[in-house]
């Protein structure tokens, strides 16, 4: 297991009135956010990690997921749960990858749903939740 405390720093918009500014904020990975594109309501997500062209970000809120296990997997190694859409990952009975999220072998939502990938330039805002 990786150091859990390891920390991203993220640039982000505080607010879509001063697109313009931005501030540092730090985010762990796991922790709730709020995400903001263009002039759409905020929606909660878990921080996995960013860089300077994309924040990923999980997606727990469809009702039939994992949600606990899916989140440890992104604490524990969140490169892994980013490179998703290249490689599977697994834990136990749950499964991640190219092919969608599979708890045994039942699919229970495409990757996409689950694993969202944002152009830095489509975000407006992220904040602690």
């Amino acid at each position: 297991m990786q150091n859990l405390s390891r920390t991203i720093v993220v640039t982000a918009c505080i607010t879509a009135a001063a697109a313009s500014a931005t501030a540092k904020e730090r985010f762990d990975p796991g922790t709730r956010v709020l995400v903001t594109l263009g002039g759409a309501a905020p929606a909660e997500r878990y921080f996995v990690q960013s860089d300077d062209n994309e924040l990923v970000v999980l997606n727990l809120t469809a009702g039939s997921l994992p949600k606990r296990q899916l989140l440890n997997m992104a604490i524990d190694n969140p490169a892994w749960i980013a490179g998703t859409s290249k490689t599977t990952y697994k834990d136990n009975s749950l499964r991640i990858g190219p092919m969608g999220v599979f708890v045994k072998d039942m699919k229970v939502a495409e990757l996409n749903q689950v694993v969202e990938h944002i152009p830095r330039s489509s975000l407006t805002a992220i904040v602690k939740k």
